[in-house]
């Protein structure tokens, strides 16, 4: 089981909850093959950005790699070549970083192969916690789902909260689910099942995220969680010189829970401001 954290490095939940289970979690209390690493985009991690320092690129962006290539590609490359073939399951942990904030969630992508789906979510269950969000649209080979798919491997994801923090319960709750996981795959002795999965939500294209359009200062008229309707005003880019323009307010294209919202105030072009997931 490979447990991957700091793929962003401005996303510490991951990172402290896989070196507190490192520490926790004694040898002999194992059977097969743990592997943890908690800052895998290390350049990244020591700055707490999303993006590496030396060479600006997105690690999860650059699957499969290149072995001769800038820092970068040479690490997705060991992770597709070396890491990824090694493992049964991999949890690839994210959250919001500093720009976004999102209910804590535990997740998988939908793949061509049902077989991985099938098993992403039986894992899903088991991990437990409050949230699960199911990706049904990215067609994307440069992202470590990507390559699971490619190598047939177990895939799931996280986003546990964001915002540039580091939640205690968020961190609990993601160590608490691994070990879950960990004795449902007979990796780990026996952790206790919760009885009730987590509540599901699909996020199905892009007309489930709402984008700044422009420049300014961002405020929210709902609550990260909250129910929304189709048409509902989710908030506001306010310019940030004219005095004159009330700014843009942003409608929901779709109804159901905002799951993930904008925490930094100021906004660019092409930012996520919202994303609203349908419950299943």
């Amino acid at each position: 089981m490979l447990l991957m954290g700091g793929v962003h490095g401005d996303e510490p939940e991951a990172q402290i909850a896989i070196k507190e289970l490192f520490r926790e979690i004694p040898t002999n209390a194992v059977s097969g093959t743990l592997l943890f690493l908690p800052s895998m985009n290390y350049p990244a991690c020591v700055v707490g950005r999303r993006v590496s320092p030396i060479d600006g690129l997105n690690l999860n962006r650059v699957f499969p790699g290149d072995p001769d290539g800038s820092p970068t590609p040479q690490i997705a490359y060991f992770i597709e070549s070396v890491l990824a073939p090694m493992a049964d399951v991999w949890f690839d942990l994210h959250s919001g970083g500093a720009s976004l904030h999102y209910i804590p969630l535990v997740a998988r992508h939908t793949f061509k192969d049902e077989t991985l789906n099938s098993h992403a979510d039986e894992l899903i269950d088991v991990f437990g916690g409050w949230h699960a969000l199911i990706w049904s649209f990215f067609d994307e080979p440069r992202m470590a789902k990507g390559c699971a798919e490619r190598l047939g491997v177990t895939y799931i994801g996280s986003e546990f909260g964001g915002g540039a923090t580091a939640s205690r319960s968020y961190i609990d709750l993601c160590k608490a689910g691994l070990k879950r996981c960990f004795s449902t795959m007979g990796v780990l002795h026996h952790e206790s099942i919760p009885d009730t999965p987590p509540n599901r939500y699909e996020v199905r294209g892009r007309d489930d995220y709402t984008y700044a359009r422009e420049a300014g200062l961002f405020s929210s008229f709902v609550d990260l969680g909250q129910r929304v309707e189709k048409g509902q005003r989710l908030g506001r880019v306010e310019p940030t010189l004219d005095m004159g323009d009330r700014g843009r307010d942003y409608d929901s294209t779709v109804s159901g829970i905002v799951v993930c919202m904008r925490h930094l105030v100021t906004t660019s072009p092409g930012d996520v401001l919202f994303q609203v997931a349908h419950p299943i």
